[in-house]
């Protein structure tokens, strides 16, 4: 297969996406003999093994050694540039609800706290927008979640980003409100970082309280704790599954997210934007 040029450029605002990153381009980042993406039936058989292991796709080792290094390196070049986002937020990701009180699972407060560097500051040549940018990979994606056709945000910031989480950081237990992410782990953190969730802790009809107050109190059998090493890939479907990033306690752990949308064009509302990026979208 052979290799496309693979970068994005911006032309008014819009993501140009009219290219082929093929098998030339993927083979320096990820593992294809380990993980034949390109492979009829490799996406099949980790839809299998997703559904068995409760909505979590692990694959250990997707990335090369040298995929690791060339992606740690450039998360390193642009992490000057990230905004520190710290907030509190229920687990749903949404007001409070005043029908309940303020200790209730439905408002209790988390804390996330870490760093991004949004998709409009990686560098044109970037190796991370090359990956993100790979038909082969969205079909993979597409065949493990079953969800029908995926395709690349149109988003100038969230598109692909990276996450840097320090001493202390975390993600604070929640929901998703998409219907699954796709997370590469570029770096764990040498102590503390590890992905833990509750699956099936919700439903569309039952917010499930009583499951969800003891994951918070950190009684519960369901919670599972997923510890991915460097060069990791995660597909989870977070939606009705409860997760969190316990918190950093020593080293650093940095992620990149690949955000697939399941309409053309989506991007993300502007209250989330402020609290991802610390900045809002200039249109022309």
């Amino acid at each position: 297969g052979g290799g496309g040029g693979g970068l994005l450029r911006h032309d008014g605002g819009r993501l140009l996406r009219g290219f082929a990153v093929g098998r030339g381009a993927l083979t320096a980042l990820v593992d294809l003999q380990r993980h034949p993406i390109h492979e009829d039936g490799y996406g099949e058989r980790c839809a299998s093994a997703m559904a068995e292991n409760d909505g979590m796709c692990h694959l250990p080792g997707f990335l090369t050694a040298g995929g690791i290094q060339a992606l740690q390196k450039e998360a390193s070049e642009v992490k000057g540039l990230a905004y520190h986002s710290n907030e509190s937020h229920n687990v749903y990701l949404d007001q409070d609800d005043d029908a309940y009180d303020p200790g209730h699972p439905r408002n209790r407060q988390m804390e996330s706290t870490k760093r991004l560097v949004a998709y409009d500051q990686l560098p044109e040549d970037s190796r991370l927008k090359t990956l993100y940018a790979s038909p082969i990979l969205q079909s993979f994606v597409q065949k493990v979640l079953g969800l029908g056709m995926l395709h690349p945000s149109a988003d100038p910031m969230n598109a692909v980003h990276l996450n840097y989480f320090g001493s202390s950081d975390q993600l604070g237990w929640h929901f998703d409100n998409s219907e699954f992410f796709v997370n590469l782990l570029l770096k764990r953190a040498e102590k503390g970082g590890e992905f833990q969730y509750g699956y099936n802790t919700r439903s569309e009809s039952d917010p499930m309280f009583h499951k969800v107050a003891k994951i918070l109190d950190d009684e519960s059998e369901l919670i599972q704790t997923v510890e991915p090493t460097d060069g990791s890939l995660l597909i989870f479907r977070g939606r009705k599954s409860i997760h969190r990033v316990c918190p950093v306690q020593v080293g650093e752990r940095i992620t990149a997210i690949l955000t697939y949308e399941m309409k053309p064009g989506v991007i993300m509302n502007e209250y989330t934007r402020g609290k991802f990026f610390g900045r809002q979208l200039v249109h022309s």
